[in-house]
């Protein structure tokens, strides 16, 4: 890649492995994104980004407001929330209070630190409000939905693999405190042959206090043998969460709610899902919490546990079919 003057990254490394192997022209463009090229057919990949889908279905789904409101129009299960200005946390709680608990996040974006799940007071939630207000000027607040996170990736309109996402944990062995067995979880987690997992480690901040405080625990507490003591309520893979795969666990319903996001947003044809399934006696249905129109493959590719599911190639497949007349849209 480095030859080719492209600015690589792993998934832009799969991507372009998986066309050469298709005998598909791979070139550096003059931004120094990653270029396939079949006769007239072109698409760019830098990082996560690409030309696949067209714009407004992009500019679409960065505001998570109106992605839920575009996925309720399609019958989508898609939690109820309302943008508010960073002075408006007096009417942002009286809108919460009716729908407790709450989530209260950035509207377009933003890091897992940024989320905090299942509010239900309002002393928290005016810490949590100011914390997302000063980071993004506005906020989000989101009825809270039960269910167990998953990130579903859609290749042209159908699924091509799940994950379950386990927020930070770390397992008791009767001897150890927190505070250490998270040391040793990180340790495990830079040895790791995976990629992915390396660099992400399980911070000690406030969050992780907060959560142990919850379940009457703190950084010194010795779990017991077996025990399961989770740290984080959000399970984002860059602040120590894990991804099974579980492409194979979707029921029917479920598939058939993820590609049905697809009709709601034109021109959506990439797609991750953030999606809330009932599982482990948690909810009752699923919910589509956001949309990401550039997705990250790798997860897919290198899971902590379960099968490995080569993406790059079925989205390289998708794109540049043998049959020409099989291909699929690129931007617009």
């Amino acid at each position: 890649m480095e030859q080719l003057n492209i600015t690589s990254g792993p998934s832009s490394t799969l991507i372009a492995h998986r066309a050469i192997q298709r005998g598909i022209r791979i070139y550096s463009d003059e931004k120094q994104r990653l270029t396939l090229q079949r006769g007239r057919r072109r698409v760019w990949f830098d990082g996560a980004q690409s030309n696949i889908n067209k714009v407004l279905a992009q500019r679409c789904v960065r505001y998570k407001d109106v992605t839920a409101r575009l996925l309720r129009s399609h019958r989508v299960n898609a939690p109820q929330n309302v943008v508010f200005a960073a002075d408006q946390v007096r009417a942002a709680w009286d809108w919460a209070a009716y729908e407790l608990p709450v989530v209260v996040k950035p509207p377009n974006g933003g890091k897992g630190d940024l989320v905090h799940v299942g509010v239900t007071d309002s002393d928290h939630f005016e810490q949590a409000f100011a914390a997302v207000a000063e980071a993004s000027g506005e906020v989000l607040v989101e009825r809270f939905v039960e269910g167990v996170e998953h990130r579903v990736l859609l290749i042209y309109g159908k699924v091509a693999a799940a994950q379950r996402r386990v927020p930070a944990h770390v397992i008791g062995n009767g001897r150890s405190s927190v505070r250490k067995l998270i040391r040793k979880k990180n340790r495990l987690r830079t040895k790791s042959n995976n990629a992915i997992y390396v660099d992400a480690q399980i911070p000690v901040d406030d969050v992780v206090v907060r959560e142990l405080a919850s379940a009457g625990m703190t950084l010194d507490s010795v779990p017991a043998r077996g025990q399961r003591v989770w740290l984080r309520s959000n399970s984002n893979v860059s602040s120590g969460g894990e991804a099974h795969d579980a492409t194979d666990d979707l029921t029917a319903e479920e598939i058939a709610m993820a590609e049905e996001v697809a009709k709601a947003v034109p021109g959506l044809r990439v797609a991750g899902l953030d999606m809330l399934l009932p599982r482990d006696g948690k909810g009752d249905a699923p919910h589509i919490l956001e949309v990401n129109s550039s997705p990250l493959m790798t997860g897919h590719h290198y899971p902590w546990a379960g099968e490995s599911r080569d993406v790059a190639a079925m989205l390289v497949e998708a794109m540049f079919p043998e049959d020409e007349r099989d291909a699929a849209p690129v931007g617009g």
